[in-house]
């Protein structure tokens, strides 16, 4: 049995995978004008007038994207797992109206800045839900939340576009 080990150094931590999130309600998007990828890349996506991307600010280490694969070979279903820490009152009232909603949803790998989207107009989005609200892995308070796709052959792209991010509101 062990005891009294010494805490883990912060330097042994940054090799973690750390990801910045973006999303839009797919009601924002403008699918008439969805582009074409060209080399597993989308240059834009174009949204609604006035409509602007949202910035989740989760935990970088915990959106972990990960497809796996659908029924058909040729498929595979997108999920990420982003927790919130920490809950307010305007947290816990975005998950309660945005619970059930599909999204397009953007992510930066914060190592080298590459970013990647998911929800297209095959997939229609990622369906927002959450997995916990409270006390969560390692005793912190938040919100854990599961953006899941639907099975379709090209689940994410690379993403090349820019991001209008709707002013934060107290």
């Amino acid at each position: 049995m062990l005891f009294n080990l010494e805490k883990q150094d912060s330097a042994s931590k940054k090799n973690a995978p750390k990801f910045k999130i973006w999303l839009v309600n797919v009601k924002d998007v403008d699918f008439d004008q969805w582009p074409k990828a060209v080399d597993a890349t989308l240059p834009t996506v174009i949204l609604k007038a006035g409509k602007k991307w949202n910035y989740l600010d989760s935990n970088p280490t915990t959106i972990n994207p990960s497809e796996a694969p659908g029924q058909s070979p040729f498929n595979g279903i997108l999920t990420l797992t982003p927790v919130i820490e920490g809950i307010t009152k305007k947290s816990l009232q975005w998950i309660r109206s945005n619970s059930g909603e599909d999204f397009i949803v953007v992510w930066e790998r914060c190592a080298d800045g590459q970013k990647f989207i998911a929800g297209n107009i095959c997939s229609m989005g990622m369906r927002l839900g959450y997995t916990n609200i409270g006390t969560l892995d390692g005793g912190i308070g938040g919100i854990a939340l599961e953006l899941k796709g639907q099975e379709c052959p090209e689940p994410f792209y690379f993403y090349d576009g820019e991001l209008e991010v709707e002013a934060d509101t107290p």
